[in-house]
């Protein structure tokens, strides 16, 4: 099996992100095997979780994030709002409501 090659700086967030997963886990006294039941997810994800593998499910790090307490970067992940450019665009050219088709008669 051959893995794509990320960029660095990609792969070092993923492992910046595990070391920090590992160190809230370790900071809350939870065994990996604890964590990963309480996260419903495998031992082996857990683990891969905390190495920084590029293959874990975004699901899986969320509940992980979840079962450690975290559930507040959640936001941090998913908001676009410092992003300037999406912002200007957005502003422009998304519509302030949205109609349905009319279809055309037959």
């Amino acid at each position: 099996m051959s893995f794509k090659t990320f960029p660095f700086i990609v792969e070092d967030s993923l492992e910046d992100l595990g070391a920090r997963i590992s160190l809230a886990r370790r900071a809350r006294r939870l065994t990996r095997p604890d964590l990963a039941a309480k996260a419903g997810i495998g031992l082996s994800t857990l683990v891969a979780v905390e190495n920084g593998a590029p293959t874990v499910q975004i699901g899986s790090v969320l509940m992980v994030l979840w079962a450690l307490g975290l559930e507040g970067t959640f936001d941090c992940l998913s908001n676009l709002g410092s992003d300037k450019d999406l912002s200007a665009y957005m502003a422009d050219f998304v519509p302030l409501r949205v109609r349905a088709r009319r279809r055309k008669a037959p």
